[in-house]
Order: C-alpha cells, then sequence, then structure tokens
C-alpha cells in the first residue's frame, strides 16, 4: 500500500481492485481505453451469485420503460447526448461531470457492454444506496459519491482485494484502523455497512479539504495523496485532474473517469433501456436486533431456520460466523419476518452461544487417553504442542477460540515456558 503525506494528514492507498490490463479495450474517436472492469470479477463471484436468484429484470419494466423500447433493446445514444447529460449532471452537483472522451467511453461501457451488470447494481442500491446517501448529506458531501463503492467492490461487503484492501469501501488494514474501525479476529468493521461508510466519508473530507477539488479527493483515494501530490509538482503546480492525468500512475487515470460514466449510467439507466435485477433481500425486509452477548450464527439457524449462508450475507463484518460477546451493544441483521423469533428464543440462544469450559486445578489428576477423547464432552478437548508451536498459532487452529480463551483454560500453565509434548485444554 503506498504511503504519502499531504499537509499534516497521512492518506494511504484504499483501492485494490481497478489494476488496468488488455482484458477490455474501449475505442472512443482516436482514443482507446484499457480496462480491467473492477465490476464484472466481483460480479461474476460465487458469493454474490446468492444475491441474485434470478437474471431478468425482477420490477415492473412496463411501468419504468417510459421510452417504450423493445425488450433486450439497446438504444443508440450520440455522444452529443451523452455530453448533454454530462453537462447537465455538472450543473446539479459539486463533482464536474466533465464530458471528456475516457468518460464518455466508460458511461458507454456500462450503458452498453456491462449492462447487465448495472442492472444489477440499481437492484443492490437499494439496500446500500439509503445508508450512503444519509452520511453523504450529514457530511454535506456531494451525493455522487455513493457510487464510489460500486467501482471499488461492486458493492459485494465481502469482496477482499488481492493486497488485502476489504469491504465495500475497499480499506486496507492500516487504513481502516487510522479511520477508527476495528479490524480484528472476531471483527472487521470494513465490511460494516455504516461504520465504513463514515470512515469513507472522513477520509474523501479530509482529501477534499487539502485539495479543495472532489477529482483530486477520489484519485487520491485509489492511489493515495503521495501520488496526487507527485503528479502536481511534475504539472509545475497545476491542479486540474485533466491536466495532470498524465503524471498519475495509469490506474488512477481511468479510476475518475470510471466514476463518471458508471453515475452517468446508473442515473440514465432508463434512457438506455436498463432496470433493475432485484437481488433476494430488500432493504425493507431486514432490519437489526442489538446484543452484547456471544451469538453463534449456527445456534440462530438451529432456532429460528434461518440459514448461515444468508446471516453471513447480512453480517459480513462478523467473518467467524458468531457475533463476540463484547462490552458494548453489536448489531445482528436478520430477516425482519425472524425479529420476534429471535426475540423470544434469545435467552436460549445465548445459553447455547456460550463456550462452555471446564477449569482445571493443580490437583487435577493425569488421565488416560480414553479419557482424554471422553473431555470433548465436558466443553474441552486436548492439543498436544510441537516444536515451533506458538499460543497464537493453537489458537488459529480452532475457530472462535483466542490467546485469552486458552490462557483462561490453561491457567495452571506458564505459556513463556511451554515445552513440546505439553498438553493444553482447547476450548469447545
Amino acid at each position: 500500500m503506498k504511503r504519502c503525506a499531504a499537509s499534516v494528514l497521512m492518506f494511504t492507498s484504499i483501492s485494490g481492485f481497478c489494476q488496468l490490463s488488455n482484458q477490455d479495450t474501449i475505442a472512443q474517436d482516436s482514443v482507446t481505453i484499457e480496462l480491467d472492469d473492477p465490476i464484472s470479477r466481483r460480479l461474476d463471484s460465487t458469493f454474490l451469485a446468492y444475491y441474485f436468484e434470478k437474471e431478468d429484470f425482477t420490477t415492473d419494466t412496463l411501468q419504468l420503460n417510459t421510452f417504450n423500447f423493445q425488450p433486450n433493446e439497446i438504444p443508440v445514444v450520440p455522444d452529443s447526448i451523452i455530453v448533454e447529460r454530462l453537462i447537465r449532471m455538472s450543473e446539479m452537483s459539486p463533482i464536474s461531470f466533465s464530458p471528456d472522451k475516457r468518460t464518455i467511453a466508460f458511461a458507454r461501457l456500462y450503458a452498453e457492454k456491462k449492462r447487465r451488470l448495472t442492472s444489477r447494481m440499481l437492484g443492490l442500491a437499494e439496500l446500500y444506496f439509503p445508508v450512503f446517501e444519509e452520511l453523504l448529506i450529514k457530511n454535506q458531501m456531494p451525493e455522487e459519491l455513493k457510487y464510489l463503492p460500486i467501482i471499488e467492490s461492486a458493492l459485494n461487503a465481502k469482496a477482499t482485494s488481492p493486497m488485502g484492501a476489504a469491504g465495500l469501501w475497499q480499506f486496507m488494514p492500516g487504513t481502516a484502523k487510522q479511520m477508527g474501525l476495528e479490524v480484528s479476529y472476531y471483527i472487521d468493521e470494513r465490511r460494516e455497512l455504516y461504520q465504513s461508510t463514515e470512515a469513507a466519508c472522513k477520509y474523501l473530507k479530509d482529501a477534499y479539504n487539502i485539495y479543495k477539488d472532489w477529482h483530486l479527493a477520489i484519485a487520491s483515494y485509489n492511489s493515495g495523496a503521495g501520488n496526487v501530490n507527485k503528479a502536481i509538482r511534475r504539472s509545475n503546480g497545476k491542479t486540474n485532474f485533466w491536466e495532470i492525468i498524465q503524471y498519475l500512475p495509469r490506474e488512477t487515470q481511468n479510476y475518475v473517469p470510471a466514476l463518471l460514466g458508471c453515475a452517468y449510467a446508473m442515473k440514465y439507466h432508463r434512457e438506455h433501456n436498463i432496470y433493475p435485477i432485484e437481488p433476494s433481500r430488500r432493504n425493507f425486509e431486514i432490519d437489526t436486533v442489538w446484543i452484547n452477548q456471544r451469538v453463534k450464527f449456527s445456534v440462530v439457524e438451529k432456532y429460528l431456520k434461518v440459514s448461515i449462508k444468508e446471516l453471513e450475507y447480512l453480517n459480513p463484518a462478523y467473518p467467524k460466523l458468531l457475533v463476540p460477546d463484547t462490552k458494548e451493544d453489536r448489531p445482528l441483521v436478520m430477516p425482519i419476518v425472524y425479529i420476534g423469533l429471535f426475540e423470544s428464543n434469545k435467552d436460549s440462544i445465548y445459553a447455547k452461544s456460550k463456550r462452555s469450559s471446564s477449569l482445571p486445578t493443580d490437583s487435577s489428576p493425569k488421565r488416560t487417553k480414553g479419557e482424554e477423547k471422553n473431555n470433548e464432552r465436558e466443553g474441552f478437548i486436548y492439543y498436544t504442542i510441537r516444536k515451533g508451536d506458538t499460543l497464537w498459532d493453537v489458537a488459529q487452529r480452532y475457530d472462535g477460540v483466542t490467546m485469552d480463551d486458552l490462557k483462561s483454560e490453561n491457567s495452571h500453565l506458564n505459556f513463556k515456558k511451554l515445552k513440546t509434548g505439553t498438553k493444553i485444554r482447547i476450548p469447545k
């Protein structure tokens, strides 16, 4: 991840997805843009396949089709009309939708070649955009920034880049922690809708306060402020994105036009005969319960008959499929039809989710191998320390077990002087 200083702020490159290659080539007049479209990769993943049970438009296209297009018709829209619409968007936004040839090329990409993907994003928008819009308005920021997570993650909260960026807004772990997000074994707030959006708003707002230009703030979100500052220096102090574009990393040269083109396609989707493909769950069909005790998804599945897969889909911030026991309330999202059932069974769910343990004493008698095997029914199992093992290594072997759990379960041992062959208890 790139790092650089700007004024008194340290910005880091957040995006890890938009790498350019020769995978797609879009020609616009004399300009050829090479694109490795980030949306198609995320939408082709097996995880996102769960979002969409149907491939056809699931909304009333007869009502939305106000231009009387034929089914599957791809309207022929001249550049002059796209330019006119981009200028109209600029008049209504603090972000300039510059009708550059790159922007027009991306507008055509999402409105023509990738129209099926745009349909899916329109469907997911109902789930995510209300939160994006709420926080952008709260921070007095351009509403069009809500399209940035489409470019970053294709609205896939489970998305993880090869570089380690994760979540809707694709924060790197270090940047996430700088922005106040928790990234730990049990909780990854980069994947939590509300908190990650708050962090992204803060990052972008800080960047704008430095550059006083939304194009440059967006560019720094992709490549880091260091690359933007370097481009400004190499251009003899120019601060217009289009005048410094040749000095920016190649991926960032297309990042800002991609956002502008995506925003165009999402706004003018009806004019291009594109309509939403809705996901399996919509915003009004889900709700949140707040809990401050340990809750396993497997236990919730047992009592509520809601699948673990759906709980994972709705709660991507819990990578170990459980809500840990913390001092503060934590959200658990589920289909609204299960809220009442959860409330009536929550005491049983809490009880069954607790990790059972049998605390040892110094006078505990030695057990035979057969007795050790039977300990699985007593709430723990044994692990034999191997050469090179650390406490962290052992904890990683068992889902939901932390180093503190091991220390608590084996308080009679000195973990600083563990020898090979020592047996330690692992709580179930």
